[in-house]
């Protein structure tokens, strides 16, 4: 039991980073720099210290990077840094969804298949 309050402890700091990250637009181009250079170091000591409670925390920063991508009205503008590292907390299945938060385009984009997209036979 106590493993699992350790764990949800983690889960619940990545979602706070990630919302502190996600509303970091005030801070100067140092600052900000130094943060990420912090941020860095926290995770890499975390994964030599306690993976399981280095994944769990990564998962949870993914998860509310793919949240807040989904939920951005653009009310914050993101810096190219935070862009870039938001990057590094989403798939790469994610990346077209960040790409339009630059382009300060449509908040949806859905790409389509093509009905008739039906893999081809060899002989």
């Amino acid at each position: 039991m106590q493993n699992n309050k350790g764990l949800r402890f983690y889960e619940k700091l990545a979602k706070r980073d990630a919302s502190y990250e996600q509303s970091m637009q005030l801070l100067g181009n140092q600052d900000e720099s130094d943060y990420w250079i912090d941020q860095r170091n926290y995770e890499r000591h975390l994964g030599k210290a306690n993976f399981t409670s280095y994944l769990v925390y990564m998962k949870g920063k993914k998860d509310a990077y793919h949240e807040h991508v989904q939920t951005c009205d653009h009310k914050y503008r993101h810096s190219e840094l935070y862009l870039e590292k938001a990057k590094e907390y989403l798939s790469l299945s994610n990346s077209d969804e960040l790409l339009s938060l630059k382009s300060q385009n449509v908040v949806q984009s859905f790409t389509q298949k093509k009905k008739d997209n039906k893999p081809e036979h060899r002989k």
